[in-house]
């Protein structure tokens, strides 16, 4: 008996710390199992942890014999459950294990951030009956009513297997010719597309979303059973192409899965692409991990986008994510953006990736001029120059609709006393607290931790009772455009005034249905929406960002005014676009303004060759080692720690990093921690990985501060 084997189960849960755990088998699991019904690697489990029970995942399977097991440190405890989740694919298990190596956190974390939570919950596993006569409620249920839906859709081939030599529906667009000269190119007898990597650049209105649609309409039909996935940057533009999707695709089931849905929505579209039962799925930058058995083709749009990296949890880019998940499938990546990444401008160079392009629109209208009003010869009344109000007029006279862009919500940015130079703080980060107008009265919030007060009625530093807002956020800018516009149909999008997805869509459906012919909008408004009236876009205040000290901010910034410009006159001629700035002869906004071909791409290559001179991304590769705690010595003193264990590391291994010395972080508290970091670079990745592997057990071990490592971080801030 001591020497019959027994399975010895590798889990992986989500505990921070823990590698895989090692368990036995199910008790209830006969030892002479017939094939396939054992547990197996990608099988999801109930497994105790500590005195709790936790889900995990099988990661490998040997047998051992009960002296072996017996031998073992701590008695190994049974599985406690099977659970009724599909088996995670070969493919998704890698996935899973790239991501932890690179971002350099346990599988568990990984796994943690794949799986929903609703399915994380140990009670969706067990079912139980809510109430006399009503049916149980858990995972069971769920799956009988999926497997129950599959199955009827069985019986209807036509809807359950697209017909590879069905028509398209008479609602798509004839492709114009320079949408079918890219398309081509992707398709064409010369290029496979399989396995290969593609860069659509093109301008704002040229028809991307067209291309995305009959590339995966090409994917889908070429096999039964192929999955694509379509990933967008915010839940703001996941309405219109759902939309659009089920009227192109109307023989497949299209999932959307996003952060504004229910824990349990979230949950069924996930479990319903894991079984295959959903052909398209259209997400946020989660659906990077979400398992797709049949993946076929990943579309990223608006590949530049910043809300592409998780900055919390297991901090991964969704575009990164992609790259690799592609080249490892062997499928098609197409990736477009009307300003490409440094990044991805750098591989086109590079020869790794194919550029394809889109130089005009597809409705053949022509991109809306870009003017300045330079702010020192027009003084601006109540945040507007004379001749912005006097555009805005016309444009509502015409019938037309107008946007009036200010990427900052609230009220004012800052409430201070001018007779002593207080300024009202955050009292858990060292900001400023942003004032906002609400019906109950004024409130101070913070829009890094959320905190909120009431404003003091007078100076707590010298008693003066005159505070004054300084500076102008969306709040103030739509009072001010309704008493100067009273007739307008007016609406102001940003969070505050739009908190939830389904308002944004309502409010959507309001801009397109001509309703509304007023706009005031943040960075919400800014890219990917198309409104066939809107005429003119005011951007109020672009100078704020010049002077941003992150390396990435002017990229970010002309990326972010080329989408803002490009709502403008998709539709329409003569449209407009207006920037009032202090610095109309700055580089970065004459070569945003400059209708010359090739004046973007030279722009672009002077900020390439900046970063290669100043030896950063995408020519350096960075990482961050960031610390947190309450008490400001315990902070400095384990980041001084950790950049002297790292120098003599890389020193002895001769790794060639280079670590910067330990700066706090901007803002240097937040929600009552203080911060720090301390800066890795290296332009050998593999070096950067080695020593940031070796650094997983001093970190673990010295605990005097909270400590996160960030692999490729957006800013140095």
């Amino acid at each position: 008996m001591g020497d019959s084997p027994e399975r010895l189960l590798q889990v992986a849960v989500d505990t921070p710390g823990l590698g895989a755990l090692s368990y036995r088998g199910l008790q209830s699991e006969p030892q002479q199992a017939r094939p396939g019904q054992d547990l197996q690697e990608g099988d999801w489990v109930l497994v105790p942890v500590g005195t709790r029970t936790k889900v995990g995942l099988v990661l490998g399977v040997e047998m051992a014999t009960e002296q072996t097991i017996a031998g073992l440190q701590y008695g190994l405890k049974p599985v406690v459950q099977r659970l009724l989740l599909p088996r995670l694919p070969e493919a998704s298990r890698r996935l899973l294990a790239f991501t932890a190596r690179y971002y350099h956190r346990s599988v568990g974390q990984v796994m943690g951030t794949m799986l929903p939570n609703w399915f994380r919950a140990a009670s969706t596993h067990r079912e139980r009956v809510l109430k006399t006569g009503t049916k149980p409620s858990g995972m069971a249920t769920l799956m009988s009513a999926l497997v129950s839906e599959m199955a009827a859709l069985s019986r209807a081939p036509a809807q359950a297997t697209p017909n590879t030599n069905q028509s398209k529906p008479a609602a798509w667009p004839t492709l114009t010719p320079a949408q079918s000269g890219v398309v081509a190119a992707m398709q064409g007898e010369s290029v496979d597309p399989m396995g290969k990597t593609f860069l659509l650049q093109g301008v704002t209105g040229s028809g991307k979303t067209r291309v995305y649609l009959e590339m995966m309409d090409h994917i889908l039909r070429s096999a039964p059973g192929r999955q694509a996935l379509l990933l967008v940057p915010e839940i703001g533009l996941t309405p219109q192409l759902d939309q659009r999707l089920r009227a192109a695709f109307e023989a497949h089931r299209i999932g959307v899965l996003h952060s504004g849905l229910t824990d349990k929505q979230r949950a069924e579209v996930w479990l319903a692409a894991a079984m295959g039962h959903i052909q398209i799925l259209v997400g946020t930058r989660m659906a990077i991990l979400a398992p797709l058995p049949g993946l076929a083709i990943i579309v990223v749009d608006e590949e530049h986008d910043a809300s592409y990296k998780q900055l919390e949890g297991v901090r991964y880019s969704a575009r990164d994510l992609a790259l690799w998940r592609a080249k490892d499938l062997g499928i098609p990546l197409l990736m477009g953006s009307a300003s490409p990444s440094l990044e991805m401008q750098a591989q086109v160079k590079q020869q790794r990736i194919t550029l394809l392009q889109l130089q005009e629109r597809a409705t053949g209208a022509a991109p809306a001029p870009i003017r300045f009003i330079d702010l020192r010869v027009e003084r601006a009344q109540d945040g507007l120059a004379p001749s912005a109000w006097r555009a805005l007029e016309e444009t509502l006279q015409e019938g037309q609709q107008a946007l009036v862009y200010l990427n900052r919500r609230g009220w004012a940015p800052v409430l201070n006393c001018e007779a002593c130079g207080w300024t009202a703080p955050c009292a858990d980060c060292s900001t400023p607290a942003v004032l906002h107008k609400r019906r109950a009265g004024w409130r101070l919030i913070c829009h890094r931790c959320g905190h909120q007060s009431s404003p003091p009625a007078a100076c707590p530093d010298c008693g003066n009772p005159g505070l004054e807002s300084y500076g102008r956020g969306s709040q103030q800018l739509e009072e001010a455009l309704q008493q100067r516009f009273p007739a307008a149909a007016l609406l102001r999008i940003d969070r505050d005034a739009i908190p939830t997805h389904a308002a944004f869509e309502a409010a959507l459906m309001k801009i397109r249905s001509g309703a509304v012919n007023l706009l005031v909008g943040t960075q919400m408004m800014a890219k990917g929406h198309d409104f066939p009236a809107l005429k003119r876009v005011i951007v109020v205040d672009a100078d704020a960002q010049l002077t941003n000290p992150e390396f990435r901010a002017p990229e970010w910034l002309f990326a972010n005014l080329l989408q803002v410009a490009g709502r403008a006159g998709r539709h329409l001629k003569e449209a407009e676009v207006i920037i009032q700035t202090r610095y109309p002869s700055h580089p970065l906004l004459t070569a945003l303004a400059d209708p010359s071909p090739g004046a973007h791409q030279r722009y672009w290559d002077q900020l390439l060759e900046e970063r290669r001179s100043a030896g950063l991304p995408p020519y350096a590769h960075l990482a961050a080692v960031r610390f947190s705690h309450a008490k400001q010595d315990n902070v400095r003193d384990a980041a001084v720690a950790c950049q002297k264990w790292c120098e003599a590391h890389s020193s002895r291994a001769n790794l060639g990093v280079t670590v910067y010395p330990p700066t706090p972080r901007y803002p240097e508290r937040q929600a009552g921690k203080i911060r720090w970091q301390i800066i890795l670079e290296c332009g050998a990745r593999s070096g950067l990985h080695t020593l940031l592997s070796a650094l997983g057990p001093w970190v673990q071990a010295n605990r005097a501060a909270e400590a996160q490592v960030e692999v490729d971080p957006m800013g140095l801030a």
